[in-house]
């Protein structure tokens, strides 16, 4: 934007369209959000010498405060009781000699819609709030907080790496086998025999000799004969 510009913002619409300024509303808290915004641009007025009128809706805004003051070269208007912030920002437009040289800041269909037909430049307020702080090199300064530790967004660090590389460098496998002796098991033969006793008879292991079967048979065969005779 060229030097002579003339910025005009929808202010509850700035603070209620970018999400880091509207999660800071709540009952009561309006207030300091606005302050917070003017104190924002006032800053960016004094780096870019730009002309700034802030406009807020009148209802919102203590008895008895002016309906257009100064602060730090930034003009803030409070529209009139019954006239509303977007009627405002209509009617300064309307009064512009160069509308070419006037952007307004708003996210609101009907005054986009307006402005354009009236030859003004139209700036999206996320856009205009991310400009701001890159300006004001504000960026980290404002960057909201998060609730996770730094070292889980940024990783372990160097150091960190290397100690739990080395600790886990050996498998728990490998330190549990080796603390244990390791015996060689000895090589199976075959099955073994029954051992032999000096009180059982030497046929029990080995079988009845031939010799002493032929002895039995004749034995018994004598016997046989003998009664059969009988």
């Amino acid at each position: 934007m060229p030097n002579g510009m003339l910025i005009v913002i929808d202010g509850y619409n700035f603070i209620f369209t970018v999400p880091d300024l509207e999660r800071h509303t709540g009952i009561n808290r309006i207030e300091s959000v606005r302050d917070h915004i003017i104190s924002l641009f006032s800053r960016y007025r004094e780096k870019k010498r730009y002309d700034i009128i802030i406009v807020f809706d009148g209802t919102h805004i203590e008895t008895g405060l002016p309906k257009k003051q100064s602060y730090s070269g930034v003009t803030i208007i409070y529209s009139k009781t019954g006239v509303d912030a977007d009627t405002e920002i209509k009617r300064i437009t309307s009064l512009c000699q160069n509308p070419q040289d006037v952007c307004i800041v708003t996210y609101d269909n009907d005054i986009k819609r307006y402005v354009k037909k009236c030859g003004c430049q139209v700036i999206d307020p996320k856009a205009m709030y991310k400009t701001i702080l890159e300006t004001l090199n504000l960026n980290k300064v404002l960057r909201p907080k998060s609730e996770e530790p730094e070292c889980k967004r940024s990783g372990p660090s160097e150091d960190d790496a290397k100690h739990w590389k080395d600790v886990f460098k050996t498998s728990p496998n490998d330190e549990s086998t080796s603390a244990v002796e390791k015996r060689p098991v000895p090589p199976t033969k075959g099955k073994k025999s029954t051992p032999k006793t000096t009180d059982e008879p030497h046929y029990k292991y080995q079988g009845t000799p031939a010799d002493e079967v032929q002895y039995w048979v004749r034995i018994f065969k004598g016997v046989g004969e003998d009664v059969t005779q009988d």
